[in-house]
């Protein structure tokens, strides 16, 4: 069962890498296919990454290609994204001064239900460092994305068709054995 997925992955690349279209809409269709991925879209990103490559015309088969790698890799990315926006966080909040005579002076507040009330608030922190950390992954991720796949493409192109191209004919030959 693996080794049919291991082949249709094989294939789609093979099929992607032979398209006419330049290395710049390949590139571009699959960096933007990636970019709903670090959203909590749960399976609407395979929907919307072939409309965003259709949008700035980029290549509709790579972005739907990185939108499925995306899909299979959701809870890591959704972890960079707290981890970032937590860093982020820590570095652009900076702590209050500290007087000990403002410790003194200050009256005992009562404890009604400010244990729970601090609760929710750390939960609305969490919610705002993912969003600041999916912001800031999606952009770079989709630059460094498009940059790293286009010199790929354009330097490697022909000799990776080659050897997917091999790779399957010695598939089809240890089958027909």
């Amino acid at each position: 069962m693996l080794l049919k997925y291991i082949r249709r992955l094989k294939y789609y690349i093979l099929r992607t890498l032979r398209m006419q279209n330049s290395d710049h809409r390949i590139a571009l269709g699959f960096a933007v296919g990636f970019f709903p991925c670090w959203y909590p879209t749960f399976g609407i990103d395979l929907l919307l990454a072939p409309l965003l490559a259709r949008l700035i015309r980029g290549n509709i088969p790579s972005a739907f290609l990185a939108a499925t790698a995306g899909s299979v890799l959701w809870p890591i990315l959704f972890y960079l994204n707290y981890r970032v926006g937590v860093l982020v966080h820590l570095f652009t909040t900076f702590p209050k001064t500290f007087e000990i005579e403002d410790a003194l002076t200050v009256p005992v507040p009562e404890t009604d239900y400010i244990i729970e009330t601090d609760h929710f608030g750390r939960l609305g922190h969490m919610g705002v460092n993912f969003l600041v950390g999916a912001l800031i992954n999606s952009v770079l991720s989709t630059l460094i994305l498009y940059i790293l796949l286009r010199i790929m493409l354009s330097v490697y192109r022909k000799p990776l068709l080659q050897k997917i191209k091999q790779s399957i004919r010695k598939g089809k030959s240890k089958i027909i054995r």
